[in-house]
């Protein structure tokens, strides 16, 4: 695949992207069901970036995307999200996908997710404590936590498979359209 040596078409693209990804994330603090798919969608953008441009671009419209997620997005939560797990993985799934057998690398890519998502929700709990609960109550959110957690791993394998297929069918489809639209070869 051939990346673009014109730096200046490499930046306004990863501007774009940063910009598209903090304002989906601000949709994500709006519509409350768009909590977890905005940042993953902001993701599936960087993604893209590492295919146009290289990963060093992606990495950085990552981290300026991961920032101004966490200036401006009212919703933390949602900006977390993007930084802990949904904005790095379509940089590092390249890597997770040469681990052989299958179940070593779905085994990553669960310890990946729910490793994040506890180190997110811990930090998170650390800084804003929820004060004295009873012990029935604590009980009933030890529960919910867990069954969070096991749908969570549910939607995040979905979201691999996803990104995958939009990954591969932006290059076979998209990318030649918008090489011959702007006038790459």
């Amino acid at each position: 695949m051939k990346r673009h040596t014109n730096p200046s078409w490499s930046i306004a693209l990863c501007g774009m992207v940063v910009a598209l990804s903090v304002v989906l994330m601000l949709l994500g603090a709006i519509i409350p069901i768009a909590m977890f798919i905005a940042p993953a969608v902001g993701g599936i953008f960087i993604g893209f970036v590492a295919i146009e441009c290289g990963r060093r671009y992606a990495w950085t419209t990552y981290g300026a995307a991961s920032l101004l997620g966490l200036l401006f997005v009212p919703d933390k939560e949602t900006a977390l999200f993007f930084v802990a797990l949904l904005g790095y993985y379509p940089l590092v799934k390249p890597h997770l996908d040469r681990l052989r057998p299958a179940v070593v690398r779905v085994g990553a890519k669960i310890l990946l997710c729910n490793g994040s998502v506890l180190l997110l929700y811990g930090v998170l709990m650390l800084f804003f404590t929820g004060g004295e609960m009873a012990a029935e109550l604590e009980a009933a959110a030890l529960v919910m936590a867990a069954v969070t957690l096991l749908i969570g791993n549910v939607a995040f394998l979905l979201f691999d498979k996803a990104l995958a297929n939009l990954l591969k069918l932006y290059q076979m489809l998209w990318q030649p359209r918008l090489h011959k639209m702007l006038g790459k070869r």
